[in-house]
C-alpha cells in the first residue's frame, strides 16, 4: 500500500530563499578598523611626575627616648588629669585629721542575746538529751500536776526521742543518734506505725509526723542503706500515707464547708495551729521529692502529682489569711479584717504604768472593748467546725494565740511563698554527717626508678 498525502500539495521539498538585507542596514562602525590609542603606563608616569612628597612628623628627643610630639602632649595631659582626679583627693584625704568614733557598747538586749544563743549549740543539746534519756528520770512531765495535766497533758516522750535524735545526728554526725532514731523500740513505744488519726497530726504533743519526715529526708538525699534502711523505709512509707490522708478526696479527715481540714478528731478546738503544721509538712515533702526528680506519690491505686500536695498546703494557708466564709484573716495585723479581742494579757491590758495582779487583769479580759495593743503577727485559735468565728476575748478557743501555733505558721508561710525561691538546700543540713562509705586508702608512695 502507498501512503497518501492527507495534507495536500506535493511531496517535494523546496529551498527557502535567503532574506535580502539592504546595504544601509549594516553597522559600518563595527566594520571599520579600530584606531590605535597611545596610553602612558604607571612606570612612565613615575618617570615624569616623580615620587609624592610625605609630611615630616615632629619628634621630641627626651635623651633616652624619642617620641612624637603628639604622643608626648597626650602623655602630659593624661598625667595631669590623673593627678587631679586620683592623686589630689588621696593626698587631701591622707592629710586630713582622722576622727574614728568608738563603737557603741552593747546594750542589755545584745548581751542577753549572746547568752541566749549559747544555749542553742550541739554540746548543750546533747547534755539535755542525755538528761532526758536517763532511766531514773523518765516520766511524763504532766503526770500528777493539777496545773498542767488538764491543759497540756503529755501522751508520751518516745516521739521526742526520735525527733531529738534525728536533729542531734544532723548537728553532730554522731552515729549513736541515728542508731537510736532507727531503733525498732522507738516507733514501737511511740506507736508510730499504729496509724491512729492523732498520730498523723504534728502538734506540741506529737512529733511523729515531723520526725519521720525528717528521717525520710535522710533516706531520700543520702540513701545510707544498711543498717538503717529497713526502719527508714518504714518511716518513708508512713510519711506517704500521712500525706495521702491529708487530701480531701480520700476522706480520712473531716473538712468544713469553707475548706478547712479538721485535724482534731476528739475535741476540735484552736484548729489553726494543726492546719498550719500540716500545710508545712505537705509543702516540705513536695520540695523533697521535687529536689530528687520524683514527680509524685502513689496513694493506693491513685497517682498524686506534687502540685496536688502544694495546692493543699496553699489552700489551707489561704484559708488562714482570709479566704474563708468569714472573710477574716486569723493573723493579727494582716488584711483589713482580723481579730481585735485577742486572748492575750499583754495585748489586752493598756500600758498605763500600773501593775495588775493575775485576778486584777480580769476586767480587761472581760471588757467588750478592742485590745489597746495589737499583737501583730499572732495567729489566733481559729474558727469552729462550721467556719464560724467569735471575736470574744474570754473564749480562748477562738482568740488565743500560742507559740506552737505561730511556729507552724512561720514555717508554712516560708515553705509556700513564691518569692523566696524554688527548692531547698539539700546538703547544708548534712554537713556534719560523716561519709557513708569507707575512707579512701592513702595514695601509693612516689614511684622511683
Amino acid at each position: 500500500m502507498h501512503s497518501r498525502n492527507h495534507w495536500g500539495g506535493s511531496f517535494e521539498m523546496a529551498e527557502r530563499e535567503a532574506p535580502v538585507v539592504a546595504e544601509d542596514e549594516w553597522d559600518k562602525a563595527a566594520l571599520q578598523p579600530h584606531e590605535q590609542h597611545h596610553y602612558v603606563d604607571e612606570t612612565q608616569q613615575s618617570w615624569l611626575l616623580g615620587p609624592p612628597e610625605t609630611k615630616k612628623k615632629k619628634y621630641v628627643d627626651l635623651g633616652c627616648i624619642v617620641c612624637s610630639q603628639k604622643a608626648f602632649k597626650w602623655t602630659l595631659w593624661s598625667i595631669a588629669i590623673a593627678f587631679v582626679v586620683i592623686a589630689l583627693p588621696t593626698i587631701i584625704a591622707k592629710t586630713l585629721p582622722k576622727h574614728k568614733s568608738k563603737p557603741p557598747s552593747p546594750d542589755n538586749h545584745t548581751l542577753a542575746l549572746h547568752k541566749a544563743l549559747l544555749f542553742f549549740n550541739a554540746q548543750k543539746s546533747e547534755t539535755l538529751f542525755a538528761f532526758a534519756r536517763d532511766p531514773g528520770r523518765r516520766r511524763r512531765y504532766s503526770v500528777g500536776n493539777s496545773f498542767i495535766e488538764p491543759y497540756y497533758n503529755s501522751s508520751g516522750y518516745y516521739d521526742e526521742y526520735m525527733w531529738g535524735a534525728a536533729w542531734l545526728y544532723y548537728a553532730t554526725g554522731n552515729n549513736t543518734y541515728i542508731s537510736l532514731a532507727t531503733n525498732p523500740g522507738i516507733p514501737k513505744n511511740s506507736k508510730a506505725f499504729y496509724m491512729f488519726l492523732g498520730q498523723r497530726v504534728l502538734s506540741w504533743d506529737n512529733k511523729l509526723p515531723a520526725a519521720m519526715l525528717l528521717l525520710t529526708r535522710y533516706r531520700i538525699f543520702l540513701n545510707p542503706g544498711y543498717p538503717y534502711e529497713d526502719m527508714l523505709s518504714m518511716y518513708h512509707n508512713v510519711t506517704i500515707l500521712n500525706m495521702c490522708s491529708y487530701l480531701h478526696e480520700f476522706n480520712v479527715f473531716n473538712w468544713t464547708r469553707g475548706g478547712m481540714i479538721e485535724l482534731q478528731y476528739q475535741q476540735p478546738q484552736q484548729p489553726l495551729q494543726y492546719v498550719a503544721n500540716t500545710a508545712f509538712l505537705a509543702s516540705l515533702f513536695a520540695d523533697y521529692l521535687n529536689a530528687t526528680g520524683i514527680p509524685g506519690i502513689n496513694c493506693g491505686p491513685d497517682y498524686i502529682p506534687l502540685n496536688v500536695l502544694r495546692s493543699f498546703a496553699t489552700s489551707q494557708m489561704d484559708y488562714i489569711l482570709g479566704k474563708n466564709p468569714m472573710k477574716m484573716s486569723y493573723v493579727v495585723g494582716y488584711g483589713s479584717q482580723f481579730p481585735r479581742h485577742v486572748h492575750h494579757r499583754g495585748a489586752s491590758i493598756p500600758h498605763d504604768g500600773k501593775k495588775y495582779s493575775c485576778t486584777g487583769g480580769y476586767k480587761w479580759r472581760d471588757t467588750p472593748n478592742p485590745n489597746p495593743n495589737n499583737i501583730t503577727g499572732a495567729m489566733v485559735g481559729g474558727p469552729d467546725r462550721f467556719d464560724q468565728f467569735k471575736d470574744v476575748r474570754s473564749n480562748y478557743n477562738y482568740t488565743e494565740p500560742t507559740l506552737a501555733g505561730n511556729a507552724g505558721l512561720v514555717a508554712a508561710l516560708a515553705s509556700v511563698t513564691t518569692t523566696g525561691g524554688v527548692g531547698i538546700d539539700k546538703n547544708t543540713i548534712f554537713s556534719a554527717v560523716p561519709p557513708l562509705f569507707p575512707p579512701s586508702p592513702p595514695p601509693p608512695a612516689p614511684w622511683k626508678p
